[in-house]
């Protein structure tokens, strides 16, 4: 999702699958993808569809690829030279293999601040990684607590 952004802005950058653990197993990121669906309360069944088959199909996914930089979700086209020789595009997609489906619910948003500043103090050097993810933890419960409790 940062790649187009990047290459736009000239920032010469690198990807990689994240490191194994100590104990050597592959670390566990979070995986999102795009879906399409049609809704039961679509009035127009048919075209909606169509769309739907239109935008996810392996021509157009070579394209969203080209244009957005998108890792696309179809296998068929991951074998395309232009995304198989693609270091992010490779990188993303073994990364994908350890992943787990990030969820879909509304605390996830309480995750992403605490987690990007406790990451920001680790890579300053202000903070020892332990410190600073511990400290995202406690905060990221305590707002999940405070603003999606049913006890309120």
């Amino acid at each position: 999702w940062a790649f187009q952004a990047m290459e736009k802005n000239g920032i010469d950058y690198g990807v990689a699958p994240m490191p194994k653990l100590p104990n050597g197993q592959p670390m566990k990121t979070f995986v999102g993808v795009k879906g399409w669906h049609v809704t039961s309360f679509s009035k127009q069944n048919d075209l909606a569809t169509k769309f739907t088959e239109w935008v996810t199909n392996e021509e157009n996914a070579k394209i969203r690829f080209e244009k957005t930089k998108e890792i696309p979700p179809v296998k068929s086209v991951m074998e395309d030279p232009i995304i198989k020789d693609n270091e992010a595009a490779k990188a993303v997609a073994t990364q994908s293999e350890n992943g787990i489906p990030m969820p879909n619910i509304p605390e996830m948003q309480e995750v992403w601040k605490p987690a990007g500043d406790a990451l920001q103090l680790v890579v300053t050097e202000k903070e020892a990684p332990k410190s600073a993810l511990d400290s995202a933890v406690k905060q990221i419960k305590g707002n999940i607590e405070a603003n999606h409790s049913k006890k309120k």
